[in-house]
């Protein structure tokens, strides 16, 4: 099961390619890549890793907490017809995923081992702001889930096939 078309989606403005969303965790409030940096050994592969690692994770907790959505909103249970969603849908994504990310950093940040004075934002800080950004993310989150019209997208016969239903279309001569 695979959500790629989420990776990549933000990016780090360090980066001399551009992101197609226009998205950059570093752009996000108090966010910096100072604190980046802090949470690591200050290279740039160490950046790297450290964001492949809160990417990946954000990713994973994306996709449980889409389906819960999807769930909710549309009564839609298999795992395979969510993952379509995702895949043929991921532009709706960008802003919930990009607060989710935040979200992630800071979870990164008060439970780091790299605790010293040059981290540029202390552990209750980086919990309200975990809080306030996963605030944020679940919002975008409902609102990219309500916008999606499961009757006409890449997945409407699999969603047909799962509920039983049965779509009906009007021409008008």
């Amino acid at each position: 099961m695979t959500d790629n078309s989420l990776y990549g989606l933000i990016g780090l403005s360090n980066k001399l390619s551009e992101v197609e969303s226009g998205l950059y965790l570093d752009n996000l409030p108090d966010i910096s890549l100072t604190l980046l940096e802090n949470l690591t050994d200050k290279s740039d592969n160490e950046i790297e890793t450290l964001f492949t690692k809160i990417e990946d994770r954000a990713i994973k907790k994306f996709r449980t907490l889409f389906i819960n959505a999807i769930n909710k909103c549309h009564k839609i249970h298999d795992i395979a017809i969510c993952e379509c969603l995702i895949e043929s849908n991921y532009e709706v994504f960008g802003i919930s995923l990009w607060y989710l990310l935040g979200a992630e950093l800071m979870f990164e940040r008060y439970n780091s081992s790299r605790l010293n004075k040059y981290t540029t934002i202390d552990r209750t800080k980086a919990k309200d702001l975990n809080t306030s950004l996963m605030e944020l993310f679940t919002d975008e989150l409902t609102v990219a889930v309500n916008s999606i019209d499961v009757n006409d997208n890449e997945c409407s016969d699999e969603i047909a096939e799962e509920n039983d239903l049965v779509s009906t279309a009007y021409v008008i001569p």
